[in-house]
């Protein structure tokens, strides 16, 4: 952290290197890999964390500690389909068909 001398004000400011932390730089941004992990027994409602996906050879170099003491970016919720009601067969959308190879699925 750092504080940073804007044109109006001075504020506190989390600086992170793109280089030393493995964000990749595009065109258009910097970008964060990350990965869900399912949580095994949730204490609370997220069924998932984020966590900052390595590339392997980085993530095979650390210990197991290493790995554990990786920060937790967020949390995910499985989500639920909602029922869908079901639509009416209307007769004019039927097609009739001599054979089932001339179904194409």
């Amino acid at each position: 952290m750092t504080n940073l001398k804007g044109r109006t004000a001075t504020k506190k400011c989390l600086v992170i290197s793109i280089e030393d932390s493995d964000l990749f730089l595009g065109e258009k941004g910097c970008y964060l890999d990350c990965t869900a992990i399912e949580i095994k027994e949730p204490k609370f409602s997220d069924t998932h964390c984020i966590k900052q996906s390595l590339p392997k050879e980085k993530y095979d170099a650390m210990s197991e500690e290493e790995r554990q003491a990786m920060p937790i970016i967020g949390g995910l919720k499985q989500l639920e389909p909602k029922p869908q009601a079901q639509m009416p067969v209307n007769s004019s959308m039927e097609v009739a068909v001599d054979s089932y190879d001339e179904v194409p699925f």
